[in-house]
């Protein structure tokens, strides 16, 4: 019987099936046990309380019995090895506690009546506690049937004849209908029960092993989405440092510095609307448009205007869209010239006065059309030796703290004031310091930091 119904889980499975079933019956048994012996002791125990004259002290003796032989059938339980000997466990408690309904019976014949109901009640709590086999239900009925048949024949034969006429032939032939009536319902709940069971832990394993494989998918986008991340430089002109932290395995922030020639160095940072696989495909396409244009030597103004045509027409529809800050420094005439397409401020700190430069937005997020707008966003500044750029991501100022407010600007500006003197990678390093000493679980969004110190 069971290898038939084993025979509906793949062989792949089997052997974990096997041994999750054989822990949950055995988790049952127990629930059986104290389920029972529980409900045994509170009814002695209200019947005690509430007629102490009729209280008979034999009922303590059956209650103890029922305990040790509970206790006894738990330790067994504890060494089960397989379904069989769990359930074999099940029959030998359902056997037991029938002999004690039996006990109780002859000592209180006032129950007889009820036992009936009783005994169904029993039926039902085994059945529906325990996950049989449909099949299985039987000996769990024949059992049932047995004691009442038995208790029948033993108030027939030596009970007062006011008592066996209250438990007639009648009424026994109607308790037996009763229990045909709830061995049919129990068989074909059981039924369903063990078919939804076996589908679910086969859906389940299922779904286990395509998360499996698409997390091995998503390792490996991982790495490929990583070689879009720029490495830490440092070169005559300027010491470049990059710190990237990705909420999950791949996602929507991006940065790029590229040489147009020896005396000019353009970059982009920006984040994508959104996180994941679909982000992530917005960025590579962004990049290769970005490294297109960037090689062109386009000002930061008309780049950003034309990564944003791009999208408005590859993406058109999407609801995908990049807030994007660009820059380019021209160190043969100190020229730094930069646009701002909805991405928070950025900062432009001026050794030589000790001034903040605000980096602000100039324009609607990139993805967005403006019609036929033909204007270019972009300023520009001149800078100095020791001049330094703090570039970063929006996943900075929205980490949460203990309160749940963010980090927010004010906090990054001082940080940017007290800490502005340290080497760009001392200071990526103290700021992710800062910012994990701030919140009070992971990180809510990605985290990139651009932070570039000119020479």
């Amino acid at each position: 019987m069971l290898e038939k119904y084993f025979s509906r889980i793949p062989k792949k499975y089997e052997d974990e099936f096997l041994m999750n079933q054989t822990d949950f019956i055995k988790s049952r048994v127990k629930l059986l046990c104290g389920l029972v012996i529980g409900i045994y002791f509170s009814l002695t125990l209200i019947s005690f309380l509430l007629l102490p004259k009729q209280f008979k002290l034999q009922e303590v003796y059956v209650w103890g019995s029922l305990v040790l032989g509970g206790l006894l059938i738990l330790s067994l339980n504890k060494r089960a090895r397989s379904i069989r000997d769990a359930k074999r466990n099940t029959y030998l408690f359902t056997a037991l506690f029938l002999l004690i309904l039996i006990r109780v019976n002859i000592i209180n014949p006032g129950q007889i009546p009820v036992a009936t109901l009783i005994y169904l009640l029993v039926l039902f709590l085994v059945s529906f506690t325990i996950p049989w086999r449909p099949l299985e239900a039987i000996p769990i009925t024949l059992m049932h049937v047995a004691a009442y048949s038995y208790l029948y024949s033993y108030v027939q034969e030596t009970m007062p004849k006011e008592i066996s006429a209250g438990f007639s032939w009648s009424t026994y032939v109607t308790g037996l209908m009763f229990f045909l009536n709830a061995f049919v319902l129990v068989l074909i709940i059981r039924e369903r029960e063990s078919s939804r069971d076996i589908e679910n832990f086969v859906l389940l394993k299922d779904v286990e092993a395509k998360n499996v494989q698409m997390e091995k998918e998503l390792e490996l986008a991982n790495k490929v989405h990583q070689t879009l991340v720029p490495k830490s430089i440092e070169t005559d002109l300027v010491d470049i440092a990059v710190m990237y932290l990705p909420m999950s395995y791949i996602g929507g922030d991006y940065a790029r510095f590229h040489f147009i020639d020896n005396e000019r160095l353009i970059f982009i940072i920006c984040d994508v609307t959104g996180h994941g696989v679909s982000a992530a495909l917005l960025v590579n396409r962004f990049h290769s448009e970005f490294e297109q244009l960037a090689e062109q030597g386009k000002e930061p103004g008309v780049l950003l205007k034309e990564l944003n045509n791009f999208i408005v027409r590859e993406f058109q529809g999407s609801n995908m869209y990049i807030s994007a800050f660009c820059g380019l420094l021209d160190f043969k005439q100190k020229k730094f010239i930069y646009s701002n397409y909805a991405h928070p401020t950025q900062y432009f700190y001026k050794t030589t006065d000790s001034s903040m430069l605000y980096l602000g937005s100039q324009a609607a997020l990139l993805g967005l059309s403006f019609g036929e707008d033909g204007a270019v966003y972009q300023n520009q500044a001149d800078f100095e030796r020791g001049n330094k750029l703090f570039m970063f991501t929006d996943g900075v100022i929205e980490t949460r703290g203990l309160a749940g407010e963010e980090f927010g600007i004010e906090r990054l500006e001082e940080f940017i004031k007290r800490n502005h003197g340290l080497k760009p990678e001392a200071f990526n390093r103290k700021l992710l310091d800062e910012l994990s000493a701030f919140k009070t679980d992971n990180f809510k969004d990605d985290i990139f930091v651009l932070t570039l110190g000119i020479k």
